[in-house]
């Protein structure tokens, strides 16, 4: 700002000499400094550039990986709605087969209630003594034919 007023102050006086130098060193630090943004500018695109790239193949990258997680993850979710549905019919089965079992223990109940009746009426004692005399009645014959067996 200094400069331009002396610029002004000079160019009042009548010293257009100084001006014409004044207005070079002016246009050569905007020079300076439009080369300065350029460079500045030219860092920051690379940089920009870089980050896209980097980018670029971030997703190439990660994109397929996605893509063939996403596939297996519908094949497992596929084969567990497959296994629940499996589950629920065994589970039907189970329950099926509990309930003829319910109705196999109903009916033969009575059945092997008269079963159990029966075997506690058996006169085990009686039949023991039946099974002794059989045994001496018939030890005699079996040695008489042992003997005429040989």
């Amino acid at each position: 700002m200094e400069e331009n007023r002396n610029v002004i102050a000079n160019d009042a006086t009548g010293a257009g000499n100084v001006t014409a130098t004044s207005n070079d060193a002016i246009l050569t630090e905007i020079r300076d400094l439009s080369k300065k943004r350029l460079f500045y500018q030219k860092i920051s695109t690379c940089c920009i550039a870089g980050m896209l790239a980097v980018l670029l193949i971030c997703v190439l990258i990660v994109i397929p990986k996605v893509s063939t997680t996403l596939s297996h993850i519908n094949s497992v979710a596929t084969k567990a709605e497959t296994s629940i549905e499996s589950i629920d019919k065994m589970t039907d089965s189970i329950l099926k087969a509990s309930e003829n079992m319910n109705k196999l223990v109903d009916d033969n109940g009575e059945n092997l209630a008269a079963a159990v009746k029966s075997l506690s009426e058996i006169d085990f004692e009686g039949l023991n003594k039946a099974i002794t005399d059989l045994q001496d009645a018939v030890g005699p014959l079996a040695s008489l034919m042992k003997k005429l067996g040989r």
